[in-house]
């Protein structure tokens, strides 16, 4: 069987196990967007927009008017891995797979691909209708930090939608949870944005999927 044509199967049954959760996560994020840009409108109506830019601008600490997005893109990743890879664990569907006549980097690796492009495409929509209204109604020098300050959030989601996958195809439970404690201290620090530079983020997600290979390859050897 072709490589592309895997791939293809594989995003279809990914899509039709997690596509009611990863919409419905999807709206809510978009809405979520959309309620931080009428709370602004009502704070400018309220102080007026000049009060209310000088505000985000200079108060001390300043206004972060889009705070409520920080938890957006977390949840979007999570209900991806999720409901891609708990119920194939729990109920141990997933070996069956893993025990077709194709290698198994491949199996994982395309369902990885698809989570990674679920992400991206939830990422695109959110950042751009954020850089949009954020543009309709602030200046650039309100804009400009404001996109920088979310970036480290949409990315967070790599490594979490990473992590998810590592632990659920993780066959030990205590490595399971060294896995989970390791997630959380390596990945946290840029969800409240001490850092802002995206490198870090993509070097730990990028090294997620090696062990997230490795957990499938003891998942599928039956290995505790």
């Amino acid at each position: 069987m072709q490589m592309g044509k895997i791939v293809w199967h594989i995003f279809y049954k990914e899509w039709i196990k997690t596509r009611w959760t990863y919409l419905a996560a999807l709206v809510l994020g978009l809405a979520t967007v959309f309620y931080v840009f009428i709370r602004v409108e009502n704070g400018m109506e309220r102080f007026g927009a000049k009060t209310y830019m000088l505000k985000v601008l200079y108060d001390n600490p300043p206004l972060i008017y889009y705070r409520m997005l920080l938890y957006v893109p977390l949840l979007i990743a999570a209900s991806v891995g999720v409901t891609q890879y708990l119920p194939e664990t729990v109920n141990r569907r997933i070996r069956l797979m893993l025990h077709l006549p194709v290698a198994n980097a491949r199996l994982v690796l395309g369902m990885a691909l698809y989570g990674v492009a679920a992400i991206t495409v939830s990422n695109a929509l959110l950042y751009g209708l954020f850089a949009a209204k954020s543009a309709a109604l602030f200046p650039a020098e309100i804009t400009l930090p404001a996109l920088k300050s979310v970036l480290p959030w949409l990315l967070a989601a790599y490594p979490v939608y990473g992590f998810i996958a590592m632990i659920a195809l993780e066959p030990n439970r205590w490595r399971a949870l060294l896995y989970a404690v390791a997630g959380y201290y390596l990945i946290s620090p840029f969800v409240v944005s001490y850092f802002s530079s995206a490198l870090p983020l993509l070097v730990i997600a990028a090294g997620s999927f090696p062990l997230l290979l490795y957990s499938s390859y003891r998942f599928s050897k039956g290995e505790r």
